[in-house]
């Protein structure tokens, strides 16, 4: 295992769980490093901490629960008690799933709030793989994150393999062959820009911009040696200009077109794009993109085929 990575996660059972109604128990879960139970766990400890299942069943029903709703609140209480540390527990917050194993050493106790019952979870929750990579989830399949929408409290999550996969940081084969091709596209993209005219490159620059949501004010590159594209962004009225160039140089682009941008107050960015040398900057609102980073973009817009068809 390569130092600063976890060891990989094993488990046969995967569960789902909602750290409080409207996830109101999940930032003292998370900080705490506790799992929370409730449907009166507490107040039924008495028959909880001592498996009478049936017994806490029939006093949920004895409290107004249908037969079905009482069988239910009792099978998710008993398996958050009697679980020995080997289920995998997810959740999602803050648009990420966490994940955490239950110490299987430590009972349930009551909550000095007494809504519900708590356990420790072995270390901490956890919202990253095991290599530390954030499980944001937006990228992750529907079938998983649906669960987010669950109106119950806990139940089984059928993708155990899946998950397992995702918290692993595991890709499946075709997967990862999917990403070595588009990286060797990548490649051949760069190597394409390259062989386009300034007007061609800038014509590019201009369809992949407005593919993403910008709309052109107009071309002022004839009159205006710093701007070769006035943009907006219609959601939000952000103005912005475009400079591209094939070749870059930095102290060009520091002596030129940094400065200019800081005397022209009507535009909040700048984009300053190309597709050889190199460029640094740290200013907030210069947003610079490079060969392999504009090669992404032709890419997610679907321009391949145009570029092909222009250096053919």
């Amino acid at each position: 295992m390569p130092d600063g990575h976890l060891p990989a996660v094993a488990a046969k059972r995967v569960r789902y769980i909602k750290l409080g109604q409207g996830g109101r128990h999940e930032a003292e879960c998370f900080d705490q490093h506790i799992m929370r139970m409730g449907f009166g766990s507490a107040r039924h400890l008495d028959l909880c901490s001592t498996g009478q299942w049936e017994a806490l069943s029939e006093r949920y029903k004895a409290e107004g629960r249908s037969q079905g709703k009482a069988t239910e609140n009792t099978n998710q209480v008993r398996t958050f008690f009697e679980d020995d540390g080997g289920i995998l527990w997810i959740t999602f917050s803050r648009r990420l799933m966490w994940w955490a194993f239950i110490d299987g050493k430590v009972a349930a106790q009551p909550h000095q709030d007494m809504d519900g019952t708590f356990r420790p979870v072995r270390g901490q929750w956890r919202s990253t793989d095991i290599f530390g990579t954030p499980l944001h989830m937006d990228g992750l399949s529907g079938h998983l994150t649906q669960l987010a929408g669950y109106r119950g409290t806990s139940c089984d999550v059928k993708a155990v393999e899946y998950v397992l996969r995702r918290i692993n940081g595991e890709r499946l084969p075709v997967v990862a062959e999917a990403e070595s091709l588009s990286a060797q596209l990548r490649e051949k993209i760069v190597q394409m820009l390259r062989l386009l005219t300034p007007k061609d490159f800038e014509l590019l620059a201009d369809l992949v911009f407005s593919g993403s949501g910008w709309r052109r004010l107009g071309v002022v590159g004839s009159t205006e040696k710093t701007v070769d594209m006035e943009l907006v962004l219609p959601t939000t009225g952000e103005r912005a200009f475009v400079q591209v160039k094939s070749t870059a140089k930095q102290a060009e682009f520091d002596e030129e077109y940094l400065e200019a941008f800081a005397d022209m107050t009507q535009f909040g960015r700048m984009f300053y794009v190309f597709h050889t040398g190199k460029i640094t900057c740290s200013h907030p609102g210069v947003t610079v993109i490079g060969p392999e980073r504009f090669a992404a973009m032709v890419l997610d817009a679907g321009l391949t085929s145009w570029l092909i068809q222009r250096v053919s």
